[in-house]
């Protein structure tokens, strides 16, 4: 009985390492991450989910919520009710690193919502009392937009990612640019997990 016990053990153990073994050898398809600096200064919560494919490219798919128009009023914002999508093709230029080290991705965005700020003041003089009103400004941020970035990504125990980016894209489409320009520049510190 403590024979069988025991041989059942060791084929038990055996057996664990080996598949331990396996899955440590099957390479790593998929990371998900977020733009740490867009939650700390804009307020924007992002999620990004990147597909890890040959020859050191992927596709990198990312949707924020409570969005803005690059840094614009990031301080003022009082609530936003934006939304975005955005695709990129990263394609890493490293050749001893597995999805890391310096890349370049061209990209696409979609976005729709609205920006409201708190720091529009206006000032009444009347002949009673002179006083300033503070007033909620709107503006739309929807639109389509193309360009590009570049980066540098950092991988620590084969799980763990920390993304260094920044981009640059040009609207192209409706917008209104009485206040805001055509050209959004956004960076980023990326925290991921790779599996």
């Amino acid at each position: 009985m403590k024979k069988s016990l025991l041989a059942a053990l060791m084929l038990f153990s055996v057996f664990t390492m080996n598949a331990q073994e396996s899955s440590d050898e099957l390479p790593k398809q998929n990371e998900i991450s977020t733009n740490l600096l867009d939650l700390v200064i804009a307020g924007t919560l992002n999620v990004n989910y990147e597909r890890l494919f040959d020859k050191n490219q992927s596709l990198f798919i990312g949707a924020n919520f409570f969005d803005t128009y690059g840094y614009y009023d990031a301080g003022y914002i009082d609530e936003s009710t934006a939304f975005s999508v955005k695709a990129a093709y990263l394609i890493y230029f490293s050749k001893e690193k597995d999805h890391a080290g310096f890349f370049f991705y061209p990209q696409i965005k979609l976005r729709t919502g609205e920006v409201t700020v708190d720091d529009y003041y206006y000032y009444s003089y009347d002949s009673v009392i002179d006083s300033a009103v503070q007033e909620e400004f709107k503006y739309d941020v929807s639109g389509f937009s193309a360009g590009f970035g570049i980066g540098h990504k950092w991988m620590f125990n084969n799980k763990f990612t920390l993304t260094l980016n920044g981009d640059i894209a040009r609207n192209l489409g409706s917008f209104d640019t009485d206040y805001l320009d055509n050209i959004e520049l956004r960076f980023g510190v990326n925290f991921g997990y790779r599996f």
